[in-house]
């Protein structure tokens, strides 16, 4: 440009190749424009995925929910035992002092062993109280019942197949402990412990 702000003169170029070429003032136009542009659209080449705690845990939520088979009105979530933030229940059968106390020991060994639990010893119905802790997806439950007291077993419930077994009350840490952790099945302990008839409250 500024050799044509002077007057009209050829300008001439030269490319890498040696080929040369001259521009004339008639094919250069200098000007300056101020243009408004509104509304201007364009697709963007880049995808920026997003991956939140909260997506992945509505995805383990949305996969781990059923009813159970005939009564939709009994939602479970089948947490694996070791995702599951709580990883047993403790019910005593009865609101009594003796029931209770056996049910605070096995929370503390339990506890002792690094398993989350809760006691429940709200007066509802063993089915009910299975049913709660079923829709949180609590994967053990254990229950003391008179037989507790009597010979130091209880009751172990297993979430998925609402199958139970007696199992001493000592072994009880370990044994949640080794399903728990995966290192043992629940079909072994169903071949190990002798099974517990499920009681008609048991679907209350």
């Amino acid at each position: 440009r500024p050799r044509w702000e002077g007057g009209p003169a050829p300008a001439t170029l030269s490319t890498c190749d040696g080929t040369s070429f001259t521009i004339t003032p008639k094919m250069v136009d200098i000007k300056k424009v101020t243009e408004k542009v509104n509304g201007r659209n364009f697709t963007p080449n880049v995808i920026e995925p997003s991956f939140g705690i909260g997506r992945i845990m509505y995805c383990m939520f949305e996969h781990n929910y059923y009813t159970r088979e005939n009564d939709e009105s009994r939602t479970v979530f089948k947490f694996p035992p070791l995702v599951a933030p709580v990883k047993a229940t403790v019910f005593p059968l009865m609101n009594k002092e003796e029931f209770s106390a056996a049910a605070v020991k096995i929370n503390a060994a339990l506890t002792a062993v690094g398993l989350a639990n809760i006691v429940d010893t709200t007066g509802a119905t063993i089915g009910k109280r299975y049913a709660r802790t079923d829709e949180i997806g609590v994967p053990f439950a254990v229950t003391v019942d008179h037989k507790t007291l009597q010979d130091q077993t209880a009751t172990l419930r297993e979430r998925d197949s609402m199958t139970q077994v007696r199992v001493p009350v000592a072994e009880l840490p370990a044994v949640v402990k080794g399903l728990v952790d995966g290192r043992v099945a629940w079909d072994a302990i169903a071949a190990k412990y002798p099974a517990q008839e499920r009681s008609a409250e048991d679907d209350e």
